[in-house]
């Protein structure tokens, strides 16, 4: 039997950190992307040998060839904190600390470890190392320097990893619901799947097909890391090349054009989300649209459904009869996200028809948050709606007041404002059966405008 090769992370998040990596190596340069990758035992011993976090320091900035003279380094103890630095990884079972046990302060150069390093050596080496690294990312004026998630990308790469791979930070990675926002509450760490991909890319951007320093990983990272270098291999399928030397982010708009039509999925991905218009779209433009929205892709139909939303709502261009037809079709598609995203899309055009409406109704009974969220936002985007679907969300209202689910529940009564004379008077007969919610329904309508409220990315 055939088995298609893979990477292990889904196609929007493999393109997002790949995208993160080529934003870092055009502001660092490339070949620090592709310097050796350091042992966990040589980067141990060389603490162990002197017991000198300076010494240390100033080794991190000979590898990265960096400047570290100015850095000052302090050690702070604090109350100690159980870590999971005995082969667990960004996502084992294991519940690790929030963080590294120290920081980095850029105003005054400074890195300040809670820890001593003999107290726990692979904590205490992974803080000083990504210290150091967000130390260069300041320097190189890198506009992400303050996400911790980019500065561990940045230790990846730069071939300093191999302590942190062994340094457990996340439990379990939030989840969002709308993959294409890719800047929606930055994530803290790489989980164990995400810092899986990244020490793949380390090894294949280096031509590294069988890396020593793999041997020495969790084993929890070796499947996947083997898995996505197969791929990465076979494929080169990867928007971030740093052999290439390539600097992509500023390229024209006829290039981010081309490139979308690439065979690469990460680098269609990419490119669509850059594509912009600043008139009408031509021909080819929309003849391109509607590829990628009927591409068997999800990442790409996702992006495309994004990239359509901002031409026809930020840079105001008129969105094609044909490409509205094939987002309404998406908003029955069988995939959750798709429907969910497209109806909020539509919404946002002005382009509910009777179809997609009913297609909103339905999704008011599913159990997923995100498409009750959709639905109840493309509805209130309407001055009514028929007596059927005001029963629906009815019944839909009240569930999640009885669940103490209050998430929406400003969406909700936004909605009813827009639709009824008198929405006091209906929810305190909606509510008669459950007075003590009645409140909290009253309390919401006396505060919110009567105006559709912002899609909140992250619900």
């Amino acid at each position: 039997m055939f088995f298609k090769l893979k990477a292990n992370l889904s196609d929007a998040e493999k393109s997002r950190i790949e995208f993160h990596l080529q934003q870092i190596a055009e502001c660092v340069g490339f070949d620090r992307l592709t310097l050796p990758v350091l042992s966990r035992k040589s980067l141990s011993d060389l603490y162990e040998s002197e017991k000198n976090p300076q010494h240390v320091i100033e080794h991190l900035g000979d590898h990265l060839k960096h400047d570290v003279g100015g850095i000052q380094l302090r050690v702070v103890p604090q109350q100690s904190q159980s870590s999971c630095s005995s082969g667990g990884c960004g996502g084992g079972n294991c519940s690790g600390p929030s963080g590294l046990a120290g920081h980095y302060e850029a105003s005054n150069r400074s890195i300040t470890l809670e820890m001593e390093i003999d107290s726990d050596p692979l904590m205490g080496l992974a803080a000083l190392i990504n210290g150091v690294v967000c130390d260069l990312l300041h320097q190189s004026n890198f506009g992400s320097a303050t996400h911790p998630e980019r500065v561990e990308l940045a230790v990846v790469a730069t071939g300093l990893g191999t302590i942190r791979n062994h340094v457990s930070l996340v439990k379990k990675q939030a989840k969002y619901w709308d993959s294409t926002q890719w800047d929606v509450s930055p994530r803290p760490f790489l989980d164990c799947q995400s810092l899986a991909y990244v020490n793949a890319l380390a090894a294949w951007a280096r031509g590294d097909t069988t890396p020593e320093w793999l041997n020495d990983l969790p084993s929890e990272l070796k499947r996947p890391i083997r898995n996505s270098l197969k791929f990465l291999l076979k494929t080169n399928d990867s928007f971030f090349q740093p052999q290439q030397k390539q600097f992509l982010l500023g390229q024209s708009q006829r290039e981010w054009w081309q490139l979308a039509s690439s065979s690469s999925v990460s680098k269609q991905v990419v490119a669509i989300r850059h594509l912009d218009c600043p008139g009408n779209l031509d021909d080819r433009q929309i003849s391109l649209l509607l590829d990628k929205l009927r591409s068997s892709n999800r990442a790409i139909m996702l992006h495309a459904i994004a990239a359509i939303e901002r031409l026809g709502i930020d840079r105001q261009s008129k969105v094609s009869e044909p490409v509205i037809r094939q987002l309404r079709q998406l908003a029955e598609h069988r995939d959750d996200e798709v429907r969910a995203k497209t109806l909020c899309t539509v919404a946002r055009l002005g382009e509910l028809d009777e179809s997609t409406v009913e297609s909103a109704a339905m999704m008011l009974e599913a159990n997923q948050k995100h498409l009750v969220f959709a639905s109840v936002y493309a509805l209130a985007t309407l001055t009514a709606i028929p007596d059927h679907i005001l029963k629906a969300l009815d019944r839909c209202f009240v569930r999640a007041l009885r669940s103490c689910d209050y998430e929406f529940v400003d969406l909700f009564v936004a909605a009813y404002k827009r639709w009824l004379d008198d929405p006091q008077s209906h929810f305190q007969m909606l509510l008669q059966d459950s007075p003590e919610h009645l409140p909290i329904a009253i309390g919401v309508l006396q505060k919110v405008p009567q105006q559709i409220v912002q899609i909140r990315r992250g619900a």
